[in-house]
């Protein structure tokens, strides 16, 4: 029972893990937030992430459930 995440490239470096993907052991009440935080992350560097799960973007707090895919991308503003 597992969660496959991915991360966008520049967050890679600043890693745990350092691995471009990998998977996390799923358990109850596992958020994309709480996977993000184990990585070394904070609440503020969450404000410029963008957080999809199975390709669609889902709050912090979303409940995930065992196979499903998490993805961490830079969110990129612009005017």
């Amino acid at each position: 029972m597992s969660v496959h995440v991915k991360w966008f490239a520049t967050l890679v470096k600043r890693t745990r893990s350092r691995q471009a993907q990998t998977e996390v052991p799923h358990n109850d009440g596992l958020t994309p937030m709480k996977i993000f935080l184990d990585e070394g992350f904070n609440e503020v560097d969450a404000e410029s992430v963008m957080m999809l799960v199975n390709d669609e973007q889902a709050e912090a707090d979303h409940q995930l459930r065992d196979g499903d895919r998490v993805e961490f991308m830079v969110s990129i503003q612009g005017g």
